[in-house]
């Protein structure tokens, strides 16, 4: 019998919760026969999860069945606070959670359930001292039965670094996340887990037909050891109704992560920025050149990949590096950095050379035996722990950070905002690219945080160069890594654009788009405002400028599609938010415009 009938045969109590604006309800119901209990949601009057399984396995209880009710509490989270990185400065977390306490035996867990205007999430907690560990969970997603369901992700496992390309799926193993289409409801369902840190996974799903079971990691050796009190990351689903446009501008992620900490507020030397990158560019050994190239681009830094500190004097880089007002990032191998000594030794030995980041590499070799795992080990405890221990060294060294071969983001750089990006894609490093994978990337990958896809490298690329250079908007990275040489970009038509993309944004808008096939995003830094468009099939993009102020002319910056893939039209022309540009693309095409701000 499936979940939504059964609701109404059995004997059970029910809490309700409701979003700020009345849009999403919610509901934790616990079956008085079994003391299981589950949770159902509807958005905008329509089911989107009927009701789902809950519950958790640790060493101090069984919270899976048999729970008994002992308390409710309910309270409103408002705050609002900044941060230098992301698709906006001002971050608002505004939602109603309610706190159900439930006993088991002697045992007490709680379920910390929250409803945003754009989703819902929910965690476990339990009180205490001392060692716990924690075998699996009960919790689910059960999408309702009707109607068609499409899935976008990448089936399970998933080594990252080695990723699978992002697309339509239908395994039974899927990644987190999963971004599902419900038809019949009308509604995008993202599911994930936030906040996920050295005490617990980044776990899987494992579907029978619509009930999508959470999973430990198949590499995970033995149960998550941790210590009371404890919190589980937080399970989620973003609900984006008729379009993924609330998917695209959600913070959900970002709001469900501790906020920053003490010593990182406001912290001068965290800074957003492009940078130039000689790993797939080639022309490596010569660091002034790739200097003078990205001072004369007005980017903010220079990566060097692997092997760098055997190739040039790295002190007299970054010194020449300095002079010039450019910052340089450099590779490092992670197995090398598998204990906390370790990384102490050489992340201070980089910020004595001068460097002010660095990109971490290779998260699937065990930090204690070094062997490599194949399967998804970067999601396992000892990966997520070994992640946060450099987290905190690099941050002690005034390091940001480009994490490779890892584990996705789900929000902790808002604890953290020097962990600028992080890969976790099939990229521009990854040969024999697929469209479907980039143009699902802004609605799976991307949703979860900063991406590292690399962008532009004109002989790799399927898309048309108006297409490369709309990633630069649509991809949304703290430092913004640029794939392509140094002389290429300077002769490259759309240069003055890349010249004026940022990498960090005061403000996101979705403007039309489907995974897999288009995406248009409009994204503001002050007042100036940058559109990217990128396709699939060739059509025309009808963009609407209504984000504009009232009463200014904006002077429009247009590069698009000319007839064929390498060339690039640029043109000028004065706009208000009247206005509407209709942009032809060509199949694999697309289009960038920088809409600068009158008096600019």
């Amino acid at each position: 019998m499936a979940a939504g009938s059964w609701l109404q045969l059995l004997k059970a109590a029910e809490w309700g919760v409701v979003s700020p604006s009345g849009a999403i309800q919610a509901a934790v119901v616990m079956d008085d026969n079994t003391g299981a209990v589950f949770y159902h949601v509807r958005s905008r009057g329509a089911t989107v999860l009927e009701p789902s399984p809950m519950g958790i396995t640790t060493s101090v209880g069984d919270f899976t069945r048999g729970l008994r009710f002992v308390s409710r509490a309910v309270e409103e989270i408002r705050e609002t606070y900044g941060l230098p990185v992301g698709k906006r400065s001002t971050y608002v977390n505004h939602a109603n959670e309610m706190i159900l306490a439930l006993r088991r035996d002697q045992r007490v867990v709680r379920i910390e359930f929250r409803a945003y205007d754009d989703g819902i999430a929910f965690r476990y907690a339990l009180d205490g001292t001392g060692p716990v560990s924690i075998s699996g969970e009960a919790s689910g997603f059960q999408l309702p039965a009707g109607g068609e369901i499409a899935f976008w992700g990448q089936n399970h496992p998933n080594p990252y670094g080695y990723e699978s390309m992002l697309g339509r799926m239908d395994g039974t193993r899927m990644s987190i996340p999963v971004l599902a289409e419900l038809k019949s409801a009308r509604h995008f369902v993202f599911l994930a887990q936030a906040a996920s840190y050295g005490t617990y996974v980044v776990p899987h799903l494992e579907r029978r037909d619509r009930l999508a079971h959470v999973r430990f990691p198949l590499d995970q050796e033995g149960p998550v050891q941790t210590s009371l009190p404890f919190r589980s990351p937080w399970r989620l689903a973003i609900l984006s109704p008729n379009t993924p446009a609330a998917l695209v501008e959600s913070t959900l992620l970002e709001n469900l992560n501790p906020p920053t900490e003490p010593a990182l507020r406001d912290a001068a030397w965290i800074k957003p920025g492009r940078a130039s990158w000689d790993f797939l560019a080639g022309d490596r050994d010569k660091p002034r050149v790739w200097i003078d190239f990205a001072a004369a681009m007005g980017w903010e830094y220079h990566l060097v990949d692997a092997g760098f500190a055997r190739r040039f004097d790295v002190p007299a880089a970054t010194q020449y590096a300095r002079e010039k007002g450019i910052r340089m990032i450099g590779w490092g191998y992670t197995p090398d950095l598998n204990t906390r000594e370790k990384a102490e030794e050489i992340l201070s030995r980089y910020a004595a050379m001068g460097l002010s980041g660095a990109k971490l590499d290779f998260f699937d070799h065990h930090p204690f035996t070094g062997n490599k795992r194949t399967q998804d080990f970067e999601d396992t405890q000892a990966s997520l722990q070994l992640r946060d221990t450099l987290i905190e060294v690099a941050a002690n060294h005034r390091l940001v950070l480009e994490f490779h071969g890892c584990t996705l983001p789900s929000g902790e750089r808002r604890r953290y905002p020097h962990v600028m990006t992080a890969e976790g894609v099939a990229g521009m490093e990854k040969r024999n690219p697929r469209i479907d994978n980039e143009l699902t990337i802004p609605y799976v990958r991307n949703i979860m945080g900063p991406v590292s896809f690399t962008v532009i490298k004109f002989d790799r690329s399927l898309g048309s160069h108006a297409y490369q250079l709309a990633q630069t908007v649509v991809y949304e990275a703290g430092i913004q890594i640029y794939a392509e040489r140094h002389d290429r970009l300077l002769q490259f038509a759309g240069v003055e654009f890349l010249k004026r993309v940022p990498s960090a944004w005061d403000e996101t808008r979705f403007l039309e788009g489907y995974p897999g096939s288009l995406a248009v995003f409009a994204r503001r830094k002050g007042q100036d405002w940058f559109v990217g468009g990128m396709t699939d099939q060739p059509g025309t993009a009808r963009v609407p400028l209504r984000f504009l102020p009232k009463d200014a002319s904006y002077h429009a910056h247009i590069y698009r599609d000319g007839p064929a893939k390498t060339n690039l039209v640029a043109e000028t022309k004065t706009v208000t938010r009247a206005d509407r540009l209709d942009l032809p693309m060509l199949q694999h095409g697309g289009f960038a415009i920088w809409l600068q701000a009158p008096g600019r």
